[in-house]
Formats: C-alpha cells, sequence, structure tokens
C-alpha cells in the first residue's frame, strides 16, 4: 500500500516536471555582427555576435552554444562558447563569440560571392538552456539576407526563421 502510494506520487511529480520543460518558449538568436580579426592560409578567425531573445516570463540561463554559419548555403564557419549567459525575462542579451571560418571551404565560391549584391546568411544554433529540473538542449535556425548598394551601404533584410514555433494566438509574433 504504502509502496503504490510511494510510485504514484513518484508518478505525478515526474509527469508535473516533464511539463514545466514543454512550456518554455523557445528563445530566438539573431546575427548582429560579423568582425574578422586574423586571416591564414586555411583560416580565418573573427567574432560574432549574436542577440538571444527571449519571450519567457522568466529569465533564461543559457550554459553553452554552438553557432554554425552558413553563407550562400554553404557551411563556412563554427563558433562554440561555454560562457552562461543570462537572458532576462522578456528581453535580450547580446554574446560575442569567436569564429573560426574554413578557408579551403569559402575559396571555391569566394570570387563568386563578392561580386554578388546580395549575400544570404544562416546561422544555426544549439543553446544549452538550464531549467528547474536540467538542462535543455533547444536548437535553432534563423536566416536573413545582407545586400550591398553603392549609396546606401550594407542592409539587412531578415526573413522568418526555420522552424519557428507557431503562433500561440496571442497576436503577438
Amino acid at each position: 500500500m504504502v509502496r503504490a502510494l510511494f510510485l504514484s506520487l513518484t508518478i505525478v511529480i515526474l509527469t508535473t516536471g516533464c511539463a514545466s520543460l514543454g512550456t518554455m518558449t523557445p528563445p530566438d538568436v539573431s546575427l548582429v555582427d560579423l568582425e574578422l580579426t586574423d586571416v591564414t592560409v586555411f583560416e580565418t578567425t573573427g567574432t560574432i555576435t549574436v542577440r538571444l531573445t527571449n519571450e519567457n516570463p522568466d529569465p533564461l540561463v543559457i550554459d553553452g552554444a554552438v553557432f554554425k554559419l552558413y553563407l550562400n548555403g554553404m557551411a563556412v564557419g563554427k563558433a562554440l562558447d561555454a560562457e552562461r549567459v543570462e537572458v532576462p525575462r522578456l528581453g535580450t542579451a547580446t554574446q560575442t563569440v569567436n569564429l573560426h571560418i574554413n578557408n579551403v571551404a569559402l575559396a571555391a565560391r569566394l570570387a563568386t560571392m563578392l561580386e554578388e549584391s546580395e549575400l544570404n546568411y544562416r546561422i544555426k544554433s544549439k543553446l544549452w538552456v538550464e531549467r528547474p529540473y536540467g538542462t535543455r538542449k533547444v536548437r535553432l535556425d534563423h536566416q536573413g539576407r545582407f545586400s550591398y548598394d553603392e549609396e546606401r551601404g550594407f542592409e539587412s533584410h531578415l526573413t522568418k526563421p526555420d522552424g519557428a514555433a507557431a503562433d500561440d494566438g496571442d497576436g503577438v509574433s
């Protein structure tokens, strides 16, 4: 009898814990800046600054991240960060991360990319988000486009991220 009661109570607690993990709105990651710092024959290093957006009523603690950068559909670099970042409730935070770009992969298409007036980018992210019942890996995908005009310089054109959460009917995107 006591064992059955204990087992039932344990199931209720675990079920409640799992349900609370599923109610989090995934954060959004967008590219804010890209700066190249060192160029060698095989690798270019630089920094990217990303904006982390939290639409949740509670702060999010991100304990590690991996960002993969794609230019015109080709994977060109990766940034890893083990730093803990707290994104305030209903707020944003920026994070600057070292980026390593594979010049060999980029070399074949670099001339074509430089001649184009538009450059599509994509940033795929894996974030480890701390939750009350453990750390949760969250995968995100954000795309955008930069265009260059002689008179106006660079402009950013954002597109809707792939796999974006469905609208919950509150009228806020």
